[in-house]
């Protein structure tokens, strides 16, 4: 089995206990990260029952242990061999690429610590169109016919899918360059 990373230079995942929407709201606001603009939109995916998470973290600065954000790996499907993918981080309040560092780091998680071949999330407005218009990795999809309903909230959201071939060729090459100590870089 692969090395599961979960640190690279400016974040770090610890896991934590399955938190439902207005938990992670909550439990966030205590640690320092109050809302910002986007937040629901980043909330809505989560599964309203903890149950549904396979993993969840508190997205982490190694260097001041202050807490970024929030990610969650729910709805694992193994007989489908998917899982959603979640991650809510202020890009505003935070470095630019720390968003997207977090999220390559979540996903890299997915792909080496479950049983999946895709990552699935929903996206909405200037990310959703971002993702859209450069897809290297991600392409959007409808979402499965299995799935009966979007989640609450998600009506007007897009769905996207990363694979692991892709992932694996491009994404866990630049999660490995992005927790190299600068002198290895």
């Amino acid at each position: 089995m692969s090395e599961v990373l979960m640190e690279t230079r400016r974040v770090r995942l610890d896991q934590t206990e399955s938190l439902g929407p207005d938990g992670v709201v909550r439990v966030l606001a205590e640690k320092g990260v109050g809302e910002f603009p986007g937040l629901s939109d980043l909330v809505h995916p989560l599964p309203g029952d903890p149950a549904d998470a396979a993993e969840q973290f508190f997205a982490v600065s190694p260097a001041t242990g202050r807490v970024l954000g929030f990610c969650s790996l729910s709805r694992l499907d193994e007989e489908r061999r998917r899982i959603q993918v979640d991650v809510i981080v202020d890009e505003k309040a935070n470095p630019a690429g720390l968003a997207l560092e977090t999220t390559v780091l979540t996903v890299d998680r997915a792909f080496k610590a479950w049983p999946v071949d895709e990552v699935r999330f929903w996206s909405v407005g200037a990310r959703a169109e971002g993702l859209r218009n450069n897809p290297t990795m991600v392409t959007e999809e409808k979402p499965p016919a299995s799935d009966v309903a979007r989640p609450p909230g998600l009506e007007d959201a897009s769905h996207f899918v990363i694979q692991r071939d892709r992932w694996e060729r491009f994404g866990a090459k630049f999660v490995r360059r992005l927790s190299m100590k600068p002198k290895d870089a």
